[in-house]
């Protein structure tokens, strides 16, 4: 990232570069109109209206450089403050809305919304060279869900701490109507472990996983993860729980009791 006060300085430098160029072309056109003034005729000289609009033409260019320069300094001095905001989020943990995700030590906490409510729900995450390393099986109730991912793969085994990449595909209901487009979104959780800024935004570091500060939803002291439930939020298998349970409990317990009871003695 470059820092801001050479972005500044970068930005003011353009600024004074428009100013030369303006400078230089003024210095021509008076050159000129200097050259035509004195070979004109003098039983026909020339109008003056024209060469008048064009230095007006100069002269609200002019302004305008003016008013650019300062708002190129407005925006510098914006970024700094941005910068001295951004060093009181190192260390803490926040929500950002992104489509990555930070794996740090083997832990991952992202979140994914939906729109409305859908059939179902999967959720991708992917490797920097776009492999799928972990499918999640989602909630399909409209709102927001959090996921947290242990940093294994679908056989179980760890994958690399780095930055992931999160896809969430979705079946709208069939009761939806047909103009409804069921809209998703992702955010990630992770600690802040460094700022930096490029002269017109400020960026925060979670690991190896750079943000943009407008794009801080939530900051938290310590990761939160009081609403996941055991890891992951995956649904559950439930088949085959309950059957047979019951079946044949009850056969034959009364078969043959009365069998003989009625029989007469001679």
């Amino acid at each position: 990232m470059v820092d801001s006060v050479a972005a500044a300085g970068l930005v003011q430098g353009k600024s004074a570069q428009s100013k030369q160029k303006l400078a230089n072309d003024l210095d021509s056109f008076l050159t000129l109109l200097t050259a035509q003034l004195q070979a004109q005729d003098p039983l026909s000289p020339m109008d003056s209206t024209e060469f008048t609009n064009q230095l007006v033409q100069f002269a609200q260019v002019e302004q305008q450089i003016y008013q650019n320069e300062n708002l190129e300094a407005l925006l510098a001095s914006n970024v700094k403050t941005q910068q001295a905001m951004a060093v009181s989020y190192l260390g803490s943990y926040i929500e950002v809305e992104t489509d990555k995700v930070m794996l740090d030590d083997g832990m991952a906490v992202f979140t994914y919304g939906l729109s409305g409510d859908a059939e179902k729900v999967t959720i991708n995450v992917k490797d920097t060279s776009g492999d799928i390393v972990r499918t999640f099986s989602g909630d399909p109730l409209a709102g927001l869900h959090k996921i947290t991912w242990d940093g294994t793969d679908e056989t179980g085994n760890p994958v690399e701490d780095g930055v992931y990449v999160l896809e969430v595909s979705t079946v709208q209901s069939e009761d939806a109507a047909d103009d409804e487009t069921l809209e998703t979104w992702t955010t990630s959780l992770g600690k802040v472990t460094g700022m930096a800024a490029d002269g017109t935004s400020t960026f925060l570091a979670i690991g190896d996983l750079s943000v943009d500060m407008d794009k801080v939803l939530g900051v938290f002291e310590s990761l939160p993860l009081d609403d996941v439930d055991s890891g992951d939020d995956i649904s559950g298998d439930d088949t085959g729980d309950d059957t047979g349970d019951d079946t044949g409990d009850d056969t034959g317990d009364d078969t043959g009791d009365d069998t003989g009871d009625d029989t007469t003695t001679t």
